[in-house]
């Protein structure tokens, strides 16, 4: 599946690819001084000066002239009152090189996803999506990077679905050395697209600038934390061996209350582990209103106590919904 010259990769991708790793791992990868080594030994390039397939997909000018399918394949479903016929709203097919897509994908979610008013612990009125950016972009991220890549999954695509009750993202390809149940459990993680990965975690996109992945097993937890605060259930994610899919609902938890503005506040500062009497110097609330705060937390398993029993007892944010 190799192919390409080194003309099929983008410059400017490429340069930023260059830059990051050495500011990020000047000691490592960072340390060969020719560019065309560190190319070569990051996988991005062959010993000819060709292309991998992870050079291709992360950092290509059109990676869809080898890879016609590695695509993002995405549409809404038609709302009650569009007239009759319609199939789709906003059907897109998003090319390019992998932070393309991701950055296409994202303007995708903000032209497609419904929004609400909303008021905010602090007063502020927001504009609130029917999911959180952020959850989708992971598992997007996640599609893109552990997609099967082998001949059987060429003639398929990454495919969102935005229906009326519920968000479907899947891509060609099970899990690879875990099981749904491990899924967004703390340091677990497992790599499909070994090299692919490795790349990724130096690629910047180029709308925002942020990273394509973190490589830190942090995904899975971030898209749980982000739904729990949005008050949504947990992902559904369904492993079917050729295809893997996480599904998003848009039905509210009417059994979990909305956090108090004290429980939210606690909840926000939490994200660094404090302890009771840190939060009452950061917050100004008294010690019975911070323990009581803390206890609900707990029991909705968004914030874990450390300590105690002798030692000093701290808290931080779970990173896990409730």
């Amino acid at each position: 599946m190799e192919g390409g010259t080194g003309d099929d990769l983008d410059p400017d991708l490429v340069l930023s690819f260059i830059q990051a790793v050495r500011d990020r791992d000047p000691n490592g990868l960072g340390r060969f001084r020719s560019d065309e080594e560190l190319l070569r030994r990051a996988g991005v390039t062959l010993d000819e000066g060709r292309p991998s397939v992870a050079g291709l997909l992360a950092l290509g000018v059109h990676p869809q002239q080898f890879f016609p399918r590695y695509v993002i394949q995405a549409a809404a479903e038609p709302r009650p009152g569009d007239p009759i016929g319609v199939r789709a709203r906003n059907q897109v097919t998003i090319s390019g090189p992998i932070p393309r897509m991701l950055d296409e994908a994202m303007a995708w979610a903000r032209r497609t996803f419904d929004t609400t008013i909303v008021s905010a612990a602090d007063g502020t009125v927001l504009d609130r999506p029917d999911y959180p950016f952020v959850a989708f972009r992971e598992l997007i991220a996640n599609a893109l990077v552990h997609r099967d890549l082998d001949s059987w999954s060429e003639g398929l695509s990454v495919e969102v679905r935005l229906r009326r009750d519920r968000l479907v993202v899947s891509n060609p390809g099970g899990l690879y050395g875990i099981t749904t149940d491990r899924l967004g459990h703390e340091g677990v993680t497992s790599a499909r697209n070994a090299r692919l990965v490795a790349i990724c975690q130096h690629v910047r996109t180029r709308d925002t600038g942020s990273r394509v992945i973190e490589a830190l097993a942090s995904g899975i937890p971030t898209v749980a934390s982000s739904l729990a605060l949005y008050g949504l259930p947990p992902a559904k994610f369904i492993d079917a061996a050729i295809r893997f899919t996480a599904v998003l609902s848009r039905q509210q938890q009417a059994a979990v209350p909305r956090l108090t503005p004290t429980q939210q506040m606690i909840l926000d500062a939490v994200h660094t582990e404090l302890t009771v009497r840190e939060l009452q110097d950061r917050l100004g609330l008294t010690a019975p209103t911070i323990r009581k705060a803390l206890r609900a937390l707990m029991q909705r398993q968004l914030v874990i106590q450390n300590g105690g029993r002798g030692r000093i007892t701290s808290y931080r944010y779970s990173g896990r919904g409730s």
